[in-house]
């Protein structure tokens, strides 16, 4: 067989341009399928994404989308995405507020901690800590080098009870406060540091330290 293609005449230089634009097109035809193809998966993810967005079954933040799904998606849901080059949409959720990722409580917590590396008691100074829930607030004083609590003082014990029956929820934090530092005096406790445990120093938070400040301890 060999022999019998080398006896076979060469093939002329029209032929072979002919094939080569045979090639040239069957390649242009495949990449263009394959875009199309492309073009296709990202369109139907798009469509599909803005469905369930629309439907309250999922969020773009938990998809992760990025580049053109997530800009395809909102532009189905009516929105304008910013078409800024590599800009991620992991921070768009529909329907809530960015800042629903993170709780109250979750805040709190960290305001908490960071007041927390700053604020310490020792036994010369120990640390007034509060506490405050819808109906009640509380007051301890702290040794945090021993891990004892020296002082303390609440709107739940009956003698305060007696006090606050009609009173403001911030006179009532007023006497709590009072009351608490009456108690640190009597045990020879003359200056505290002030934790306000997270919370705003507002209201009630702020009547315990006036009135610790009333009963004579020095912050």
């Amino acid at each position: 067989r060999m022999s019998a293609y080398q006896t076979l005449p060469p093939v002329s230089e029209a032929t072979q341009n002919m094939l080569g634009g045979f090639s040239s097109q069957r390649r242009s035809s495949l990449s263009a399928v394959v875009i199309g193809a492309i073009v296709g998966c990202v369109c139907v993810m798009g469509y599909v994404t803005a469905n369930w967005a629309a439907a309250g079954d999922l969020s773009l933040s938990a998809v992760g989308a990025r580049g053109v799904v997530a800009p395809m998606a909102m532009h189905m849901q009516g929105l304008r995405p910013s078409m800024s080059r590599d800009v991620g949409c992991d921070a768009i959720m529909f329907g809530h507020g960015i800042n629903e990722r993170i709780s109250k409580e979750e805040r709190r917590s960290r305001r908490k901690l960071s007041i927390r590396k700053k604020v310490e008691g020792t036994s010369e100074k120990p640390r007034l800590s509060v506490f405050r829930s819808n109906n009640h607030i509380y007051g301890q004083i702290i040794d945090d080098s021993l891990g004892h609590t020296l002082a303390a003082a609440g709107t739940v014990e009956k003698v305060v009870k007696e006090q606050i029956a009609d009173k403001t929820p911030k006179e009532q934090a007023e006497i709590v406060g009072k009351l608490l530092g009456e108690r640190a005096k009597e045990k020879g406790i003359e200056r505290v540091v002030f934790d306000r445990n997270g919370y705003k120093y507002h209201g009630r938070v702020a009547g315990i330290a006036d009135g610790a400040r009333e009963a004579g301890l020095q912050f």
